[in-house]
């Protein structure tokens, strides 16, 4: 790897663990958040999952993870597949819609070390089932099963009732498509976010609801981007809470998803600067 591109990636993990859990709106970093390393970021997000007073990525149950596995020749297709611990923190997620569209193949968060999801949340369906349970969805008054692992229950819990304090944000997260789901991403080897109970999907109001695939676009393509979905004023209040309680929105990805969100804690929120 050339040595701008070395400092290109760490630059963009350096940019992702600075961030802030501040208003999308608020242009003014905070000069006093710390820039943490990838894997420090990694430790501060998942804390019940590490095992304490070590500097290795090692988990409580004595599982060893190595940040970098030395993949940077692979290409984007094959990376999608195989990702370690340091592409998945190398693209940094932007929260809100202050910003443009995202480029070509930028997908915070799509890049996922497959190994360590399963070791956080289980590796068969009944390891995940042990896990998961049943949050109060304040926006429609029923409930949504959820893994309770990493504080993802109660993220979710607080997103429903700060959206339920608003007519409109509440009626676009009124009806849930779904949360848990033991599956592969259609045509790929990889476990959606959604087996292991850590993201949900809402049908969206106002054909706000795009996903690429419908549109056509193919995964080596560059997919034309659905702007007029940044332009929802209430959808970005509703990206916006999901954002500040560590979830990741499909539509911040070039290969767009906008009904989904998945808990992510160490690509936004404040996990990695407190």
């Amino acid at each position: 790897m050339s040595h701008n591109l070395r400092r290109g990636i760490a630059l963009a993990v350096g940019l992702l663990c600075g961030m802030t859990s501040a208003p999308a709106h608020d242009g003014h970093a905070n000069a006093h958040a710390p820039t943490l390393s990838g894997p420090e970021c990694l430790r501060r997000a998942y804390p019940e999952f590490w095992a304490p007073d070590t500097e290795a990525l090692v988990s409580r149950s004595g599982q060893r993870f190595e940040f970098d596995e030395h993949k940077d020749h692979l290409q984007r297709t094959d990376l999608l597949n195989q990702a370690d611990l340091k592409s998945q923190m190398a693209q940094p997620y932007t929260p809100g819609f202050a910003g443009p569209p995202p480029g070509r193949d930028h997908d915070p968060g799509r890049l996922r070390a497959q190994p360590f999801f399963t070791a956080l949340y289980g590796a068969t369906p009944a390891e995940v089932q042990r896990h998961l349970v049943t949050v109060p969805w304040a926006p429609n008054g029923r409930t949504l099963p959820f893994t309770r692992l990493n504080g993802a229950a109660q993220a979710l819990e607080r997103v429903g009732r700060a959206l339920a304090q608003e007519a409109r944000t509440a009626d676009y997260v009124r009806r849930p498509a779904g949360s848990v789901l033991w599956r592969r991403i259609a045509g790929t080897p990889r476990l959606s976010v959604h087996a292991f109970g850590a993201a949900v999907d809402f049908t969206l109001p106002h054909g706000l609801g795009r996903y690429w695939q419908w549109s056509g676009c193919t995964e080596a393509g560059a997919c034309p981007y659905p702007t007029a979905v940044r332009q929802d004023p209430t959808l970005q209040r509703v990206v916006a809470a999901f954002e500040q309680e560590g979830f990741i929105w499909g539509g911040q990805w070039a290969h767009f998803d906008t009904v989904h969100f998945e808990y992510r804690p160490e690509l936004v929120g404040p996990a990695c600067t407190r």
